[in-house]
């Protein structure tokens, strides 16, 4: 079975860590043949040398808003935020919140400018092995960050910080939140992957490219979905055609 992605909601520029410009990202998410393509850099709370502050961010959108005429395709203005505490905190202001067309959702290594108490209880520890305990903890961080925040995609869940996925995905199928299949990292058993599907969550895929050349080329996901067995229909940007 072969299908077309028809947007990527997840890619990178050099305000973060990513090695194009917005324009770069967007020319070639149009000569991918995709509908729709966000930009969604990392937040402020992100590494120090490849964070995006909301000033840049601003900068960001000001760009895009300047190629919505010039290409065919949909650009969002995105931000892939961190959670970066068990109160389900994330590094961005509510008010912030409503400049943005869409919200990814991640967790990562280097989290910065938290709270003293935040740096131990999340950044600290979700550098060591998982625990059932530490699992619960960090699931109950994403619920709360979930029904606090206008999230639309959650980006490689177990990346950095193993989770219960079924509560996830039941709270994920009631809000509409998409569960990402990453294009670099996919960290879902078959277990988990049931468990979504029961739950009523739908899919998305992503590139997370941090080249141009990389938008909307999910590579590691194709595969993936062939041994998952993960019905077309729950993934919400993709068409299939053989």
């Amino acid at each position: 079975m072969e299908y077309k992605l028809l947007a990527d909601y997840h890619t990178h520029t050099k305000r973060s860590d990513g090695k194009g410009t917005v324009e770069d990202n967007v020319k070639s998410a149009f000569e991918a043949g995709l509908e729709t393509v966000a930009i969604t850099d990392h937040g402020p709370f992100h590494n120090k040398k490849t964070r995006c502050t909301y000033p840049e961010f601003l900068q960001t959108k000001a760009e895009i808003d300047e190629l919505k005429t010039k290409y065919k395709v949909k650009i969002l203005f995105g931000i892939e935020a961190n959670l970066v505490s068990l109160n389900g905190d994330i590094d961005i202001t509510e008010e912030q919140e409503k400049a943005f067309d869409i919200i990814v959702l991640g967790t990562h290594k280097t989290p910065h400018g938290m709270t003293k108490k935040d740096f131990f209880t999340w950044k600290l520890r979700n550098m060591f092995p998982s625990t059932k305990r530490r699992r619960e903890k960090v699931t109950n961080a994403y619920l709360k960050a979930m029904r606090s925040h206008n999230i639309k995609i959650l980006a490689h869940l177990n990346y950095t910080a193993k989770v219960n996925v079924k509560p996830i995905a039941e709270l994920a199928a009631e809000k509409n939140i998409w569960i990402e299949l990453n294009g670099k990292r996919v960290f879902f058993t078959q277990k988990e992957i049931d468990a979504i599907l029961d739950a009523g969550a739908n899919f998305v895929i992503n590139s997370d490219a941090h080249r141009p050349e990389k938008v909307g080329k999910p590579s590691a996901v194709w595969k993936f979905l062939e041994t998952h067995k993960i019905p077309p229909e729950r993934i919400v940007n993709i068409e299939q055609f053989k």
